[in-house]
């Protein structure tokens, strides 16, 4: 099984590790809330505001990225974001004001996640189709271990001193820039790469992949045409594919934002403590990480339509069910059906987006489809807030499994042409 994720290239091991490090070190927006109104003396009022404020600068950096890094190129993109994003926590560290340190976090997230699509395109252009959702799942699991470390990490930073959350963060964000500096190079118009076919364990490739084999690598890179960004938005409007899949994955990231948001508040509503959501939700976390990896290789070479429909259909069973859920055992129970469904979408959908999109417009197909989980970070939280206080925890959940039933239609009405290549 690992031996699919063994023969990625090894520019894409040194990107995971890279992230790993970096989101390992994500100091300071877990502890964003809590440094306003202790260091900057907000109140709770300013913690939905600045969230909100994130992802707007998120979705700007996303739109950004995507065109710049496929006009200039990934890697300055990337290593212009990680060091740009590491003088822009130093700076915001010596704010004194909410409102001035609503500003640097603005900036902050435009500049940081213009990284993302240049990051995903780099990804797709070092990889095979065959070995692209491995190699997703890879940094998927790459950055839900960075996440896992990081607020502990942060927690007991925070213990002697926040002005150190806001230099340990740039810390890593200027070591994964060096890692990036040393380490990879640019692939933007590298020639393409033969097709090296994925193990099973029969120690057997479909005739699919077989096929692909045989792919001879070209002598040069392809003379792409530059693309306006007019003209790359109008080519993305009229994708009605990705459209369909930008707005299942929108639905699909507002459910699951209610499970960092809502979802901790409705225990606390229960009865249940601080702890106990730490147990519930850890599962999510340590899922990903010990069952990612075979669950990828065990949907390679089945139909992704229909993974993707199953998949939002987990989803909404699992979020629905917290309207019924009653003990800490049930929960952990929800929790377990909502995960399986994330595992089973999310390495695939970079993929998929690679597929559709044209290669010189790839970065731009990643960075708009970015938007749809940076516009579901910026309204999920307040919306879910808005729902649970003036509708109650019923409406909530059975909204959200309402919304993945949504893109489980969106979903199936694609689902042929989302498939792998040769089931289309």
């Amino acid at each position: 099984m690992l031996r699919n994720y063994l023969k990625l290239p090894r520019p894409v091991h040194v990107l995971c590790l890279g992230t790993f490090i970096n989101r390992a070190g994500t100091f300071i927006i877990p502890f964003m809330t809590i440094y306003m109104r202790e260091a900057l003396g907000a109140g709770d009022a300013f913690a939905p505001v600045a969230m909100g404020v994130f992802g707007l600068g998120s979705i700007c950096g996303s739109i950004t990225g995507g065109h710049l890094a496929d006009r200039v190129g990934r890697r300055p993109v990337m290593l212009t974001a990680l060091l740009g994003a590491a003088a822009i926590l130093l700076l915001i560290s010596q704010l004194t004001s909410a409102g001035a340190f609503l500003v640097g976090i603005f900036f902050f997230s435009a500049v940081g996640d213009t990284y993302r699509p240049a990051a995903s395109a780099m990804i797709a252009d070092l990889t095979t189709p065959t070995q692209r959702s491995h190699a997703f799942a890879l940094m998927y699991v790459s950055i839900n271990l960075g996440f896992a470390i990081g607020p502990a990490v942060g927690g007991f930073i925070a213990e002697y001193s926040f002005q150190w959350l806001f230099v340990g963060d740039a810390a890593t964000c200027a070591l994964y820039a060096l890692i990036i500096l040393f380490g990879i190079r640019e692939t933007l118009g590298r020639p393409a790469r033969a097709t090296v076919p994925l193990a099973t364990d029969a120690e057997t490739v479909t005739a699919a992949e077989s096929a692909a084999a045989t792919t001879t690598t070209t002598d040069a890179a392809p003379d792409l045409p530059q693309v306006s960004f007019a003209a790359a938005i109008r080519h993305m409007l009229s994708d009605t594919t990705f459209l369909a899949l930008c707005a299942a994955s929108f639905f699909i990231a507002l459910v699951y934002m209610q499970a960092m948001s809502t979802f901790p508040l409705y225990l606390n509503s229960l009865g249940f403590g601080p702890a106990q959501y730490g147990r519930i939700i850890a599962l999510n976390g340590l899922l990903i990480v010990l069952g990612q990896l075979p669950l990828t290789n065990w949907m390679h070479g089945k139909h992704r339509g229909h993974l993707l429909i199953t998949a939002a259909m987990l989803s909404a069973l699992g979020f629905g069910l917290k309207s019924v859920a009653f003990s800490e055992l049930t929960f952990i129970g929800t929790v377990v059906i909502w995960t399986l469904g994330e595992m089973m979408q999310f390495p695939h959908l970079p993929p998929i987006v690679t597929e559709l999109a044209p290669e010189n417009m790839r970065a731009r197909y990643m960075g708009v489809f970015g938007m749809s989980f940076s516009g579901a970070g910026m309204i999920g939280a307040p919306l879910g807030g808005l729902v649970l206080s003036y509708a109650g925890p019923t409406a909530l959940w059975l909204g959200g499994a309402t919304l993945a039933l949504i893109a489980a239609t969106l979903y199936a009405t694609i689902r042929h042409r989302i498939a792998w290549p040769n089931e289309r």
